[in-house]
Formats: C-alpha cells, sequence, structure tokens
C-alpha cells in the first residue's frame, strides 16, 4: 500500500502507477482473479475518503462544493456496491438479487444529481458576481 500511497505523490508514468496501484489491491487480497473482492475493497476506499467530506458537509459554512464531493462520493459507492452485487448474482444467476439492484441505481442516480447541484450552486455564485 505505501507503493500506492508514494506513487500518487511522484511523477511517474500511467505504467508504473498502475503497477503500483494493482500492488495494493494484490496486498488488499482483491487480485485480477477476484472481481468482486477488487470492487468492494475499492467501494472500501471510496467511503473512507467520502467519510470525511460527509462529516465536513454537515457544517452549513463550509460551502457546496465539499458537499457536491459528500453526494458524489455517496453515490460512488452505492455504484460500487452494485457493481459487486450484480457480478455475485451473475455468477449465481440470481435474478431477484439483479432487479434489487434498481433501488440502489435509483439511490446513486439521486446522490450524483446533488452533487451536480450542488456545483451549479457555485457555479451560478462565481457567474453572478462576474467570475
Amino acid at each position: 500500500m505505501t507503493e500506492a500511497a508514494l506513487a500518487d505523490g511522484v511523477v511517474l508514468d500511467d505504467d508504473a502507477h498502475h503497477a503500483a496501484w494493482e500492488a495494493q489491491l494484490k496486498a488488499a487480497g482483491a487480485g485480477q482473479d477476484d472481481p468482486v473482492k477488487r470492487v468492494e475493497f475499492i467501494r472500501w476506499q471510496v467511503l473512507r475518503a467520502g467519510t470525511p467530506l460527509r462529516l465536513m458537509a454537515q457544517h452549513h459554512a463550509i460551502g457546496p462544493i465539499p458537499l457536491a464531493a459528500a453526494h458524489a462520493a455517496s453515490g460512488l459507492h452505492l455504484l460500487l456496491g452494485v457493481i459487486a452485487a450484480s457480478l455475485d448474482a451473475v455468477a449465481q444467476g440470481d435474478v431477484d438479487t439483479l432487479a434489487a439492484q434498481a433501488g440502489q441505481l435509483e439511490a446513486a442516480r439521486e446522490a450524483q444529481e446533488t452533487a451536480i447541484g450542488n456545483a451549479d450552486i457555485l457555479l451560478n455564485m462565481l457567474k453572478s458576481v462576474g467570475l
């Protein structure tokens, strides 16, 4: 995991970045041979990143952008959950689980729309002052 964190702060080509990220996923037990574990690990990373954003967004004075980021992170977390559930369901032929993802997709869509709405608030504020 250290290699992946360091790779993010160093100028490397795409292949080197991808190799570091792949090493992180393998170290976490989320290699390419298990796509569900991989998606669930990425989902967990999104949750870890999104939690502080949601805490920041609880304070009205922080403004619309952290709130937009928190909603975007929530939407991404939901989408990754749909992917993981769908991969398992397809592998098992579980039509009920696939159908149950519709509600999660709607929630993810709503979170993304809210993120866009909050970004639009700031854009409109900037436009109103000529920026």
